[in-house]
């Protein structure tokens, strides 16, 4: 049997006259290059168009898939003549979709192409959607699952479309090291989904989520990345790609390759190797249109490297621990160093991993940080989640207690005031480090 090969494509179309990213010939490029929208989409087919819209940030912070390439897709897609192109997504927790899609400009765009295709008589219906607040759900069954995911409650609507296209935008994260492809299938779950999600391994939770709503399509923004401690605090960086591929696993890979990120260091493609989501080997994945050496960038990744030495004033013990783990770590230490607290807790040992012996010191001056020290949880103040909330861990060293937002009011009277407080302090600091890294001005470095 001949073994199984994926297919990722690439492109980086230029306009002749400003020199600056062409985003439609890029996405017509790439759907060609897989074969044509007109042989992957038959005319009267739902798509559903699944953007990367979690949080309400503006096109400028790169954190949501750029508006342009949306309208590109939609206008791309429009050729196939399907009966409806649906712009869908489900926010993160705690954040409203119909807000995120205001302020990414993704709704701005939906808005135009509905009225330019019913201005010209097309019979297209173009419409955004939020996942959230579909109540027409199936409780489906996740066979042969991987996580705590036995079932799953997906909208009828993403299982019944024809297509559903992933268009994530490429972007560091503290939760998972980077997200792509693979990641932005959080946002076809509700709340509750989204939250059992983190309970036990996000990772595998993630392959399951994808195993049971099956995207066939996906597109890569990276025109401009958010580099650094995305997603709240991004460095936008000009890469000028556009990517595609039928296999998510392939082209995550290969767009790791694109920003210099060592996937050997990500925890989640042996998960998607293993759940069998597409193929995690280089020598049978085949590259087309433009070379990786050609486009590549290197993008700042704060999250990856030796933890166990990166701070060496503090006691941090963090054998076995995941990628995940590992990034939130660093976020939250950087976070304590922005903030001037570095110095003054360095008498806490934080542990994180499985394997790692507990400190004789007093339960409050040991954080257990997810849910690998839970057999401590008496001895220390243990943050749970797989992986914890992504600034649980600086705000309960600041607190003195555990701050994970299960606190009756705690989201709204703790800590959103004071990631609030201190995000201006922490940008200026991420700012400064990004200068570091590239060697230029923070504005000087994503396309305007």
């Amino acid at each position: 049997m001949a073994e199984k090969r994926s297919v990722v494509a690439i492109a980086k179309e230029l306009d002749p006259v400003t020199g600056k990213s062409d985003v439609q010939a890029s996405v017509t490029k790439v759907f060609d290059l897989m074969g044509g929208v007109t042989k992957m989409i038959a005319r009267g087919d739902k798509v559903i168009l699944k953007p990367n819209a979690g949080h309400a940030e503006g096109p400028e912070t790169a954190v949501c898939t750029s508006p342009e390439v949306v309208r590109a897709v939609i206008r791309e897609v429009k050729k196939a003549m399907p009966s409806r192109i649906i712009i869908g997504e489900s926010a993160a927790i705690g954040c409203d979709t119909l807000e995120c899609f205001e302020v990414s400009g993704i709704a701005d765009v939906v808005r135009e192409e509905a009225a330019a295709a019913e201005a010209a008589g097309e019979k297209v219906k173009i419409e955004l959607y939020d996942i959230k607040r579909d109540n027409d759900l199936i409780n489906l069954a996740v066979r042969d699952y991987k996580s705590n995911i036995k079932h799953c409650k997906i909208p009828r609507l993403l299982l019944e479309a024809e297509h559903i296209i992933t268009l994530p935008i490429m972007k560091a994260h503290a939760s998972m090291v980077f997200s792509c492809a693979l990641k932005n299938i959080k946002g076809t779950v509700q709340d509750q989904v989204h939250s059992t999600m983190h309970q036990q391994n996000l990772a595998l939770a993630m392959m399951d989520v994808w195993w049971a709503v099956r995207p066939d399509i996906n597109i890569v923004d990276a025109i401009n990345v958010a580099s650094g401690f995305s997603p709240h605090t991004p460095t936008p960086l000009y890469v000028g790609c556009i990517m595609g591929s039928k296999d998510p696993v392939a082209l995550d890979l290969i767009a790791c390759d694109v920003v210099g990120i060592d996937t050997n260091a990500v925890s989640y493609f042996k998960a998607a190797d293993e759940a069998g989501l597409g193929v995690a080997d280089r020598d049978r994945i085949d590259v087309i249109g433009e070379k990786v050496e050609d486009v590549y960038r290197k993008m700042w990744i704060p999250y990856l490297g030796d933890m166990a030495s990166r701070w060496p004033e503090w006691d941090i013990r963090c054998e076995g621990a995941c990628s995940s783990c590992q990034a939130l770590l660093a976020l939250n230490m950087e976070t304590l160093k922005a903030l001037g607290l570095y110095d003054e807790k360095s008498d806490i040992s934080v542990l994180v991993g499985p394997r790692n012996e507990l400190p004789d010191k007093p339960k409050e001056k040991i954080m257990l940080h997810g849910n690998c020290t839970k057999r401590y949880q008496d001895k220390g103040l243990f943050i749970p989640g797989c992986p914890p909330g992504e600034t649980g861990l600086y705000l309960s060293i600041k607190a003195g207690r555990v701050v994970d937002g299960e606190i009756p009011g705690d989201i709204e009277n703790y800590i959103r005031p004071n990631m609030e407080a201190d995000h201006p302090v922490w940008e200026a600091y991420v700012n400064k480090k990004a200068e570091e890294f590239y060697g230029m001005p923070v504005e000087q470095l994503a396309q305007h």
